[in-house]
């Protein structure tokens, strides 16, 4: 082993890694760790040396133990860390909020802290750079953009003539440049951008990108979005409990606690908490450090790491020990609450998958196991823009891919669910074995009646009822006998029913009213289906409403969009055209699915700035 820098990598007799580790000087760092440990060079077969700079040392260390999964290291791919915005690597860039790292060559920034304001941030990003939140696959063919665009969350890369991939990248580009803080290249390439605009007379480009600067600066300006960690301190305790290495972490600024995180090992074999400690810090500073780390014991290559950081991150950055005794009043104070709030956790009973499913047998009479439930809900106003949506829940899991919504134009709520009904189960893949029904009676028999074709019928519907004045609430559930089991909220069982009620009820009322809110938008493209979207945005904008197009002479189309074009326009226009465009309503997704951040949804910034 040469005695340098690097990362080092134990193999067995089957060329599987079971132990990485990263040193300063790999020949005495993993002589050191074989001589201690017999039992593990008794399955060393072979070794690998990784040279790497200081600068991607530890990324590249964070990795390999993600991909290899070693035996004997603690793999930190499964811990839940503090929220990261993730730009993922697709030929039309997502963001993403999450909590977890994942080898996925997506480009990670973070960490940010406190979690609440995280949210704000992400709601600002979002209205601010505007890239698309959907994960279908765009070429930039779409006729129309979907809903999205309209609601000024999405520059619509899927209309190529709204924004090419080019624009979107730069959108992309600049995005990395604010998350990662270079203010100095940000402000460049924007007022670059401005002059740009402004010299090619194109003042309405220029004004947008001088909005698009000050809004920047706003966030810059504002202390309480000050999220980045370069300015706060990290403290950790560590603790050996009966076969296990708890490692609690606090992060604060000044006395002010940000967040706090609780790390479980079993320990393997004789590998100390030391060690467990040296291979947490490894890994969790792949992309951020703070301005100071402070541990409660020593652990090897702990000034190597401190130089590695500090090399990273272009700043000098401390590891210190430091003793209990010299905690400081507020972080010892916060080390003891999150002990406590653990340790009460781990003493409430959790139920287990195979305990819901007896529940709900027992409840509701039922013969076999519940493994995949479906709820169902109909949304409107006064009997328009009806909106029928499903959740699903399967095997303990609420899976938010399998959701659905149809836009119907049936005269009742009733026949809309009926329709919902019959459309959902016209094919017979992944059957559910109950289906909640939001509703009544009424409703139920809709349901039933929908189905009234499937003679060898295998699954259960049952309607979950509200009480008068509180959609909020459940007072009872109806089975298909008419029988009543009433609401109890200490259930586990009816409590995920509620829940999916609700997964399914905030679906349906969340595309109505994107339906109802965004279908003026598209009637122009109803009219005028033969242009590109932003020759009707260029022709609405000009005209100023949809009345004094379709009544406009054709020699003021041919100044706005010249002569070729507009004989297009115009034709359309005289057509007497009955083709209706329905807002395009896609699902949208923010969180990263596998990250572990469902509950860091965008909060309005707006409104609260």
């Amino acid at each position: 082993m040469p005695e340098q820098k690097g990362v080092f990598e134990f193999l067995n007799k089957h060329g599987k890694t079971i132990f990485v580790g990263a040193a300063e000087n790999i020949r005495f760092e993993g002589s050191r760790i074989l001589f201690e440990k017999a039992w593990l060079a008794d399955e060393v077969h072979r070794i690998k040396i990784i040279n790497r700079s200081e600068k991607d040392l530890i990324k590249f260390y964070a990795q390999t133990v993600r991909q290899k999964k070693p035996l004997y290291n603690f793999n930190f791919g499964e811990q839940k860390l503090f929220p990261f915005f993730k730009i993922t690597r697709e030929k039309y860039p997502r963001l993403l909020i999450t909590r977890k790292i994942q080898n996925d060559n997506a480009e990670y920034f973070g960490a940010y802290l406190p979690e609440t304001k995280s949210r704000f941030l992400l709601d600002f990003l979002i209205k601010t750079f505007r890239l698309r939140g959907c994960s279908i696959e765009i070429n930039g063919d779409f006729p129309v953009p979907c809903t999205q665009f309209y609601e000024k969350k999405c520059v619509a890369p899927c209309v190529e003539s709204l924004c090419d991939k080019t624009a979107y990248n730069e959108r992309v580009k600049l995005l990395k440049l604010f998350l990662a803080n270079d203010r100095h290249n940000f402000e460049r390439i924007v007022l670059q951008n401005i002059e740009s605009a402004a010299e090619a007379l194109d003042f309405e480009t220029a004004t947008q990108g001088r909005d698009f600067l000050q809004c920047v600066h706003s966030v810059w300006n504002t202390k309480d979005l000050h999220l980045r960690l370069d300015d706060a301190v990290d403290s950790f305790e560590i603790e050996d409990r009966s076969g296990k290495v708890f490692l609690f972490l606090i992060s604060q600024r000044g006395r002010k606690i940000l967040g706090r995180r609780v790390f479980v090992s079993e320990k393997t074999n004789d590998f100390s908490a030391q060690e467990f400690l040296t291979q947490i810090l490894w890994q969790i500073y792949e992309f951020y450090a703070p301005k100071e780390i402070r541990v409660s014991t020593d652990f090897a290559d702990r000034k190597f790491l401190s130089k590695v950081l500090s090399h990273r991150a272009n700043r000098q950055i401390q590891i210190n020990v430091v003793s209990e005794e010299a905690t400081k009043k507020a972080t010892a104070s916060a080390f003891k609450r999150t002990k406590f709030e653990y340790d009460f956790e781990k003493i409430k009973p959790v139920p287990d998958l195979s305990e819901i499913q007896t529940e709900l047998k027992n409840i509701f009479g039922l013969s076999g196991k519940i493994n995949r439930i479906e709820a169902f809900d109909v949304a409107h106003i006064s009997g328009t823009n009806f909106v029928v949506a499903k959740a699903v829940w399967k095997s303990d899991k609420f899976l938010a891919k399998e959701y659905e919504f149809w836009l119907l134009d049936e005269k009742s709520e009733l026949a809309t669910l009926e329709q919902g009904i019959k459309t959902r189960f016209k094919s017979n893949k992944n059957l559910p074995d109950l289906v909640l029904i939001d509703g009544g009676k009424p409703q139920l028999s809709a349901a039933l009646k929908a189905l009234g074709q499937w003679k060898f019928r295998k699954f259960t519907l049952i309607a979950v009822v509200k009480p008068p004045g509180k959609h909020n609430e459940v007072s009872h559930f109806i089975k298909e006998s008419g029988d009543v089991v009433k609401m109890n909220s200490d259930s586990n069982a009816l409590q995920i029913l509620v829940r999916l009620r609700d997964e399914a009820h905030n679906l349906s009322n969340n595309v109505h009213r994107l339906r109802r809110d965004a279908t003026h938008f598209y009637e122009v493209a109803n009219i005028l289906p033969s242009l590109i979207e932003n020759e009707r945005r260029i022709l609405l904008r000009e005209f100023g409403s949809l009345k004094q197009l379709k009544q406009a002479e054709r020699i003021y189309i041919d100044k706005v969009l010249g002569l070729e074009r507009a004989a297009v326009a115009f034709s359309d226009l005289q057509k007497a055209n009955n083709t209706k465009i329905e807002p395009l309503i896609v699902p949208i997704r923010y969180t990263d699915e596998n990250g572990g951040a469902e509950d860091l949804q965008p909060l309005s910034f707006r409104e609260s700035h």
